[in-house]
C-alpha cells in the first residue's frame, strides 16, 4: 500500500469517527468551501487557484498536507514545489497560519483544476465540506501563493 493510500485510510477513519487515530494527534477537520457573498448574493466560488512556493532547497523538498490546521495533526500527503492547488478561502486571511487546500493527485494540463476537482466557477456554487473527487487537507499558509481568484 502506498504512503498516500495509508494516509487517506487514516484520515477517512478519523473523519468518520471524529477522533484522532494516534495519541496526541489533533482530530481531523474537513476543508470547507464557502462562496464569496456580496450584498447577500453568492458572486464567486469559494476557492482560488494557488501554487506551493518557498520550499527551501536544502530542506525536505516537500510540504506536508495535514488532516487539520496544526503541525500536530496527522500528515496525510506531501506536495512538491510548484504544485497547483485550490485555496479554500479562510474566514480571516491575516489571522490564518494554516489554510485549507484542494488538489488533484494527478494534474492534467488540458483540464482546469477547478473543473477537475468539481468546484463550479459559475452558479450554482457549492458550499460545505469538500468531499471530492480530489484530495483536501491543510498546509502552512506561508507556502501558498494565490495565482488567480
Amino acid at each position: 500500500m502506498q504512503y498516500s493510500s495509508i494516509a487517506a485510510l487514516i484520515l477517512t477513519v478519523a473523519l468518520l469517527t471524529g477522533k484522532p487515530c494516534f495519541s496526541g494527534e489533533i482530530a481531523p477537520k474537513p476543508v470547507v468551501v464557502k462562496s464569496i457573498v456580496l450584498d447577500g448574493q453568492k458572486i464567486a466560488p469559494g476557492g482560488a487557484v494557488a501554487e506551493i512556493i518557498g520550499l527551501r532547497r536544502d530542506g525536505d523538498g516537500f510540504l506536508s498536507v495535514r488532516a487539520a490546521p496544526s503541525i500536530k495533526a496527522a500528515e496525510i500527503d506531501r506536495l512538491d514545489q510548484g504544485a497547483r492547488v485550490i485555496l479554500a478561502t479562510p474566514d480571516d486571511w491575516d489571522a490564518a497560519t494554516f489554510v485549507g487546500i484542494i488538489y488533484a493527485p494527478a494534474v492534467r494540463d488540458d483540464v482546469p483544476l477547478m473543473e477537475t476537482c468539481q468546484i463550479p466557477e459559475a452558479p450554482p456554487y457549492v458550499d460545505g465540506p469538500y468531499t471530492g473527487p480530489c484530495r483536501s487537507g491543510w498546509v502552512a499558509k506561508r507556502f501558498v501563493q494565490v495565482l488567480a481568484d
